[in-house]
């Protein structure tokens, strides 16, 4: 791990909920944050009776719900600061109507198997106006999910979180190179019949 990692570890066992959902709540601003494994070293702090497993779960979920809910309004606002041929066209109106249609699934999804796109999903969503309630129940629905499951695995295998972190980044970061691929391939693939 990193010298900063190790500082925000050490800072997690000294300020504990707060700094957790702080951590959480910058991450999903998009602040380079070591996100999942701050999680998961609550979830072992959980276990090892540093942190109260209510309390944590819950700055957990507020921090990361609160980072959610305020990228989406900077898509939403922010948008309108760019200049108004970049927001119209067919390529904006083909986005806002695919968006309309798996935008729940992909704010959902995003939130705890396919993090590294969850900043641009957030923008995504507030850039096109998709429905603040629905975004808001998926991320709410996908955040829990998040702590669940890597809170969950960081207090069932407390002993080895941090070998359990690595390996989870590195089935995160192969789905994500899947998921890019076949959407490229499937990109290609329908230019091609078009042609």
């Amino acid at each position: 791990m990193s010298g900063f990692t190790d500082q925000l570890l050490t800072g997690l066992l000294n300020y504990g909920n707060p700094l957790l959902g702080g951590t959480l709540f910058l991450a999903a601003l998009g602040v380079p944050l070591p996100a999942t494994m701050m999680l998961m070293a609550a979830g072992a702090f959980t276990r090892q009776g540093v942190l109260g497993i209510e309390g944590a779960a819950m700055a957990a979920v507020l921090g990361a719900i609160t980072g959610d809910g305020c990228s989406y309004l900077i898509g939403r606002y922010g948008s309108t600061l760019l200049p108004a041929r970049w927001r119209t066209g067919t390529g904006q109106s083909r986005v806002s109507q695919l968006f309309t249609r798996w935008g729940g699934w992909s704010v959902f999804l995003t939130r705890f198997l396919l993090t590294p796109i969850a900043l641009p999903v957030n923008l995504l969503a507030g850039s096109t106006h998709y429905p603040w309630h629905r975004y808001m129940g998926a991320v709410m629905l996908g955040e829990v999910t998040w702590v669940l499951l890597f809170g969950g695995l960081g207090h069932y295998f407390a002993g080895q979180w941090e070998a359990i972190g690595q390996m989870t980044g590195d089935v995160v970061g192969l789905l994500l190179g899947v998921v890019l691929f076949v959407l490229g391939l499937s990109t290609l693939v329908i230019r091609s019949r078009k042609h």
